[in-house]
């Protein structure tokens, strides 16, 4: 499904800015959602964590990324 501009605009590309709003009526802790959009974030700091930690990890021994990923939680 193709992203309106405003999808484009708003979404981060890098994906280190995750986004949590439980209040936000398109959010959503699917597996679809990579919750690097304000147009649709997670709803849960827990799906948050786990896609933070798909992000940074890397295979190998001691080569994971940290420090990397930002969680912005909006009230709610």
């Amino acid at each position: 499904m193709p992203l309106s501009r405003l999808d484009n605009f708003l979404k981060n590309a890098r994906g280190n800015i995750l986004y949590v709003n439980p209040n936000d009526l398109d959010a959503t802790d699917s597996i679809e959602n990579q919750g690097n959009s304000l147009a649709r974030p997670f709803k849960t700091i827990q799906r948050a964590l786990i896609e933070a930690a798909r992000f940074s990890y890397q295979t190998g021994l001691d080569n994971d990324r940290f420090s990397k990923t930002t969680i912005l939680l909006y009230p709610g």
